[in-house]
């Protein structure tokens, strides 16, 4: 046991050796000279394991009897809701459908892929706090920040991100005042035999959007939050091979990306076609940024490998999934109104009195 753990340190080094970012990456934005942009040297200290039970085993009927193989891995996604909590499928309806999915064969998770703090005048009033209880309630296990989550200031963006009970990942913000990573870049999840890491990125595209580009700069002109982003797009597609190969070194079975990226309509050298075309080792994606309804989506990456991707639109208007089998394949979806149709009518009342408390 002893050997094998040294084998480890020896691989997560070696990785880190290669992959990690050397100098100082000069951002698109600005060149700040005192910048020091350090590599991912503490990833595989700063990750978790987590053991996924799958006790309390209820049982509801899904599409195509979709995530009912022998001890499936179903893992449901949300991105860009937009804090559109009472539209469309509804974020009462997701909740009654994940809690009660069939837990006795499944395993279930539930991540959001980011844009979720903002777009609702009553939760903008709050600053995004009104969406944390909410979002906190609902039981997601895993979030990804979204470019809209930094709509408030960095200040506020760190203390909604810290009151999420969820796992927060990003491995390409950096914070360069603190001179850290301020979240995990990766969480390994364990389901019986086979580990899952979820390796999570924000669109560098933040930085760009028309209210946001002052806030992350001081007085000075300094950039206060890299993102990994430079000319070419190399910087990023680097920082997520490193996250990948040092949660691959950690024994991590399959790698899933949680890709607050998009694909249409967005910056090409960051969207997810691109990051996937330079990278390998990942074996999913779920996707978001670009609002887009994808349930079938095949990607290429650096070895000609194919690479399954979901993302569920906007606005709760779809639930994604991602089916892992007991024989290995993943099968992207996503969930419609004919399957998730039934509210969580006490959730929903709280739903409504935290908005109320909010006006």
């Amino acid at each position: 046991m002893r050997i094998k753990k040294i084998i480890n340190l020896i691989l997560i080094s070696i990785i880190i050796s290669l992959f990690s970012c050397k100098g100082n990456p000069n951002s698109t934005l600005n060149k700040p000279t005192n910048k020091t942009v350090k590599s991912a040297n503490r990833i595989s200290s700063n990750s978790e394991i987590k053991e996924k039970s799958k006790e309390k085993s209820r049982s509801i009927i899904i599409d195509k009897d979709y995530g009912k193989g022998n001890k499936d891995i179903v893992v449901f996604s949300t991105n860009d809701t937009l804090s559109a909590y009472n539209e469309n499928l509804g974020i009462s309806s997701i909740k009654y459908f994940v809690d009660h999915f069939d837990k006795k064969n499944n395993f279930t998770t539930l991540v959001d892929i980011g844009n979720f703090s903002s777009g609702n005048p009553i939760v903008e009033k709050s600053k995004g706090k009104a969406s944390i209880e909410i979002m906190n309630a609902v039981s997601y296990d895993i979030v990804v920040p979204g470019s809209f989550e930094f709509n408030y200031g960095i200040d506020t963006f760190y203390e909604n991100m810290k009151n999420l009970k969820a796992d927060v990942v990003c491995c390409n913000i950096y914070d360069t005042k603190r001179k850290t990573f301020p979240f995990l870049p990766y969480v390994i999840y364990k389901y019986d035999e086979l580990t899952i890491a979820y390796v999570g990125v924000t669109s560098p595209e933040a930085l760009l959007l028309k209210d946001n580009y002052e806030k992350f700069f001081n007085e000075q002109g300094e950039q206060l939050l890299y993102f990994f982003e430079d000319e070419t797009g190399d910087a990023l597609y680097t920082q997520v091979q490193t996250a990948v190969d040092t949660a691959k070194a950690e024994g991590a079975d399959k790698v899933i990306l949680l890709a607050h990226l998009g694909i249409e309509g967005i910056t090409e050298k960051w969207s997810t076609t691109r990051v996937i075309a330079n990278t390998k080792d990942i074996d999913a994606v779920i996707d978001g940024h670009s609002m887009e309804v994808l349930d079938n989506g095949l990607m290429v990456n650096k070895v000609g490998a194919f690479i399954p991707l979901v993302q569920a639109g906007s606005r709760y208007k779809y639930l994604g999934a991602m089916n892992i089998t007991s024989e290995d394949y993943i099968y992207p979806a996503v969930m419609k109104e004919r399957s998730v149709n039934k509210k969580d009518e006490r959730f929903q009342e709280f739903v409504d009195s935290v908005l109320e408390k909010y006006k």
